[in-house]
This record gives structure tokens, sequence and C-alpha cells, in this order.
């Protein structure tokens, strides 16, 4: 009965979302462009973090929560975290408020709306400061999220859910501050149901819609996310299951927590000094505002929030697969057994595909299909060979997530490896490939790899255990770099 109660209860909240209420959303525009041109402005010095500019926001975003009446988190606004980088210590600020529900029970479950306020600071060109002053990365969250919060505060007496706001710090240095909040739970993670985060939310009419990756996080989030995008009149161009992991989404995605990032795109003078207040589109980010709000307020209101399945499962390290694509390079020479020589190193390259099957949080199966051409210099001439590489690994990782803000992963792999050889050549070719080599060989190989987001890198030795050679004594040994993408 629960699934079929639960399809309910959504299937109402779709319902709701296409009605007008008493708690119809309208965030002014014109309060949005005040609290960007002021978080944007060159007083503030581009808002570095660490930086008095960046110390500087953090006060207007304090100011801001007091006035439109958020509470402030565990007796206080500002929560100050140290970032240990080489031999550089840099003190940064989480600014957090919060909206307690009115719900008995559900009050001590929690929203989270989140937007990062630093930047990149400034730099000196010929002696001018050239200031970053990223309106659209990310003053147009910031001031987003500020007047939602504020809308919300008046509409507090329907929230059932609480609502927690925070303008992280350090997102443009590797996600310091959410991932500070994370690692330490300086947040109650197992209460937290739902995470919105507003990164660059300025270039809707530009843009032509916004992306809602992480929409699926949620159970039925496609269509509740679908339902207020038309309501709001706004095209959904980016959406999934997948949550974002470039952005302050990452943290909590990592840990289990639904979490979608709302996102208008790089349009705008990405990472730019020309990201000023002016080029932003106001009408566009009220609408985008107007339409958290209200799914914010909706996701307060449904009585069950509960995560995808097969989001938990991957968030978990259970079994899940993902695949990818892998380039590399690196060298190749031949151990010439039971001789006293060995030949020359020649450059070696490999592309393909691969497929990851994660079976918990420390241990991993990868298969791989390669292309790859080898070389070496050889007795003979250049011996150049071209074959289908299939590796089958185990990989164990060292160091997850919840320890590293650098990597996802640092693990390492071994296995075996099948080649089957089609074509090559020795020298100018009067050595007869096809006479004298074996079209089939079978090795090991072992390494270790990074992952960081999306990207694969490793360093990864092959060897093989049967000659190439009919006679029975050239034995490959391939030492590769390789770089891969996982979708």
């Amino acid at each position: 009965m629960r699934p079929i109660v639960l399809s309910i209860q959504f299937a109402i909240l779709l319902f709701l979302t296409k009605i007008n209420s008493t708690q119809a959303q309208h965030l002014e525009p014109e309060m949005l462009k005040k609290h960007v041109y002021i978080l944007a402005s060159d007083s503030l010095m581009g808002r570095g973090f660490g930086t008095q500019g960046g110390r500087m926001a953090a006060d207007y975003i304090i100011n801001q929560f007091q006035e439109i009446g958020l509470k402030p988190w565990e007796g206080q606004f500002v929560h100050p975290f140290i970032s240990s980088g080489m031999m550089l210590k840099t003190e940064g600020a989480n600014i957090i408020g919060w909206i307690e529900g009115c719900d008995p029970i559900l009050r001590d479950e929690f929203i989270l709306l989140g937007a990062h306020y630093d930047h990149l600071a400034y730099k000196i060109n010929d002696g001018q400061m050239v200031v970053y002053n990223g309106a659209d990365d990310n003053a147009s969250g910031v001031a987003s999220i500020i007047e939602i919060a504020r809308w919300l505060v008046k509409n507090k007496d329907s929230l059932k859910r609480s609502v927690i706001v925070v303008a992280f710090d350090g997102e443009e240095e590797g996600l310091i501050g959410s991932n500070y909040l994370v690692k330490n739970k300086k947040l109650p993670l197992d209460q937290i149901k739902m995470m919105i985060n507003l990164d660059m939310v300025g270039m809707l009419s530009k843009y032509g819609g916004v992306d809602l990756v992480g929409n699926e996080t949620v159970k039925n989030g496609k269509a509740f996310f679908d339902s207020l995008a038309s309501k709001h009149d706004i095209k959904i161009k980016k959406s999934g299951k997948r949550v974002e992991a470039q952005t302050d989404t990452q943290p909590f995605g990592k840990v289990g927590i639904p979490a979608v990032h709302v996102f208008t795109s790089t349009v705008s003078p990405y990472h730019k000094p020309g990201d000023d207040a002016e080029k932003l589109d106001y009408e566009g980010m009220s609408r985008i505002a107007n339409m958290v709000a209200d799914a914010t307020f909706q996701l307060s209101t449904v009585d069950v929030l509960e995560p995808d399945k097969l989001f938990v499962a991957k968030s978990q390290g259970r079994m899940g697969v993902s695949f990818g694509l892998q380039a590399g390079f690196g060298n190749t020479y031949h151990d010439y057994s039971n001789e006293f020589y060995e030949s020359k190193r020649g450059m070696s390259f490999s592309t393909g595909v691969l497929a990851t099957f994660s079976i918990n949080k420390r241990w991993s199966a990868q298969v791989q299909a390669l292309y790859q051409t080898t070389g070496t210099r050889h007795l003979y001439g250049n011996f150049r060979t071209h074959e289908l590489l299939v590796p089958v690994r185990i990989k164990y990782s060292l160091v997850g997530a919840a320890n590293s803000i650098l990597s996802d992963d640092f693990y390492l792999f071994g296995g075996a490896n099948y080649s089957r050889y089609f074509a090559g050549k020795i020298g100018d070719g009067s050595y007869s490939f096809s006479d004298n080599m074996r079209y089939e060989a079978y090795g090991y190989h072992f390494g270790v790899g990074i992952d960081i987001m999306n990207y694969q890198m490793q360093l990864v030795t092959y060897k093989a255990i049967n000659s190439i050679d009919r006679n029975g004594n050239i034995l490959p040994v391939t030492t590769m770099f390789t770089i891969g993408y996982k979708f």
C-alpha cells in the first residue's frame, strides 16, 4: 500500500502546483537586482575566498538574513572554518539561517536552500585592478535565496518542514564550504530531505531555459519539477538522476541527500571580468526564484518525501554500473625470455570504452574494451602491433569522497587481460608478422588510479604471460597513463 499512498500524495502535489493559492509567489525583479548590484560591485573586489571583499559580502548577507527574519542556525549566522592548503591557511565562513516548520513531526525534517557567495577576486594588470565581479556567478544565486527566504518567512505558518538557507563560501576553490559542512556534520544530514542549489541563474532568456540536474534524485521528482516549470513557463533543458559534481550539490549528493542544481548555463561571461550586474536578466531571475520558492514550499508540505531508490543505491556504493570513454599513452618494451637483452622502448597509444560495476564503498570491478597500438625498437627494425585489448580488474578504494576534498576516490587495482592482435609490422616487412607471430596473448596488469568528479586517471602496467612470437620468447610489457570520462 505504501507506494500507492506515495503516488497519491505526489499526484495531489502536482495538482496543487497547477492552481493559484493564497501563497502565490511574486518575487520582485527589482529586489533581486538591488542585491546583485551590491554583491557584484567593484567595492567588494570580486568576493575572493578569505579576502576582505568576501567578508564584506558575508556581512551584507548576514544583514539581509536578519532583516527578513531568518533564525540564526545554532544561535549564530556565521559558521567559520579553516581551509589548509600546502603552507597556507585560509579562513572562510558559511552563512546559515533557518525557518522552523509548524508541523510537530515534520518540522524536524529540512529542505536546504543554498548558493555560494564567493568568486575569483581580482588581478592587477599594468598597475590597474581588474575585478571579477561574478554577477551571474554567483551573486544571482545569493540574491535569489535571500528573496526566496523572505517569501518563505512571510508564509512560515504554512510550512510543515523546516527550511535551512545557506550561503556557501569557498565554492570556487573546490567546494570547500559545502564539503566542510558535510564532512564535519555541521547540519543534520540524516534529516535533510532535499537540497536545492542556485548557481548562476541570471541568463534565462539567453540560455532559453534552465537546467535542473538532479531533479530525479527525489522520488517522482521529474513529474513534480516538470509541472512546476510548466506552471512558471520555464523550459527545462537538462535534468536527471545524476547530482551535479561541479557545484555545492556534490557533497550532499555523495551522502545520499537528493540535490538539484538550478542553472542557466555558462552563457554569461563565465569567469571573466565582464560578468557584471548590468548583463543579467532580472525578469528571468524572478521567474526562476518564484519557481524555486514554489518548489520549496510544496516539498515542505508533502507528508512523505523520499529519495529515488537508484540514486540511494549509487550514493551508498551498492551494486550499480556506469559507462565511459578512455584514452591513454605510454611506452612498451619486449622482454626476451631467457635472453640477456630487451628491446628499446617505443610509444604506445590506446582508446576505447569502459564499464564500472560498484559492489560497495571499497570494492568495484571494471571491464574495458580498447584499441591499442604498441611500438618498440627491435633487432629487425621498428616493431609495431595493433590489438584489441580487454582488461578485467578489481579496484580497491583507499580514500573515498568522505575523506577527500580534492578527489572522489583514490584506489589500487589489478586483474587479467586478453589481447587479440589483428595487424603488425616488423622493420621493412621482410619478417612476416602473420607467419611468425601469435594472434592471441594473455597477461595481467596492476596500477593506481584517482577519480575526480566524472574524470578517471590511471597509471597501469600490462605484462604478458605468453609470448607473442611463435618461438615463445617475446613478452610485451606496456606502461600507460590513461584519462577517462564516466557518464
